[in-house]
């Protein structure tokens, strides 16, 4: 994909899809930075397997409901590298509620996570890849819940709806700095906070027969993030086995 030698910021790199992507990235010879919120076992993990294969790679942490974290990991980037090529901006909660019991700061917690802080990483991100004026690759990690209402989602769906709609703005505006920006809209993926009895209940409403794998979504964002897609930008691709198509999307259980 003629990755090598470029710098990659994948948030929320410590497990499930962040991890995976992080890893394929490095193995088509990027450079990562490792994102977690906090230094716990499992991020460390992920960027030792990350060091194998990309040893100038560098763990950082930053709690993204926190601008004043972002801004201090960008800082980071800048001084160790010098610019960005490639943020994917993969982090995000969910913390499921009734939105009649859903509190208020559980709400700005989600929508500061899932839409905030991809914003102000793109914007950061943005602004190296214009100062290297090399171009740039941005790529935001969504969900089906953006376009489909689930019961307990009122504010992920939310975000996940709105990061949609940046997705364009900023495709639209970064365009002429030839920066590419584009979403992948996944689906059911398996990981390890999937719970199997989720995994039983979504297989119905899917047409594919089975739950999407990580590695699928980590696939799919190294060609995005290569040169191959220079041309493409503004879109969303669904990467959910056919579950969007309408297959039992009535189901209020789901």
């Amino acid at each position: 994909m003629e990755l090598k030698g470029k710098i990659a910021l994948v948030t929320g790199s410590s497990r499930g899809i962040g991890k995976a992507i992080a890893g394929e990235l490095a193995s088509e010879g990027c450079t990562l930075i490792v994102h977690g919120s906090r230094e716990t076992d499992a991020l460390c993990s992920s960027f030792e397997e990350v060091k194998k294969v990309s040893p100038e790679s560098i763990m950082t942490t930053a709690e993204l409901s926190k601008p004043v974290d972002i801004d201090k990991m960008f800082s980071q980037i800048k001084e160790t590298f010098g610019g960005l090529d490639i943020l994917v901006n993969n982090a995000a909660i969910q913390n499921p509620s009734p939105v009649l019991e859903l509190k208020q700061e559980d709400w700005d917690r989600v929508l500061s996570v899932n839409l905030k802080a991809p914003f102000l990483c793109a914007q950061h991100a943005g602004r190296l890849m214009c100062a290297k004026k090399a171009g740039g690759k941005i790529i935001n990690i969504s969900s089906v819940h953006a376009y489909d209402a689930r019961r307990n989602y009122a504010h992920y769906s939310s975000a996940k709806g709105a990061l949609e709609t940046l997705t364009k703005s900023l495709a639209l505006e970064l365009a002429e700095f030839n920066i590419q920006v584009n979403s992948i809209v996944a689906g059911a993926i398996a990981t390890e906070l999937t719970p199997t009895d989720r995994q039983d209940k979504f297989l119905i409403s899917i047409p594919a027969g089975r739950i999407g794998t990580t590695e699928e979504i980590a696939h799919l964002v190294t060609f995005l993030s290569s040169n191959k897609c220079d041309y493409l930008t503004g879109a969303s691709i669904t990467v959910d086995g056919g579950l969007t198509l309408g297959f039992c999307a009535s189901r209020p259980d789901l």
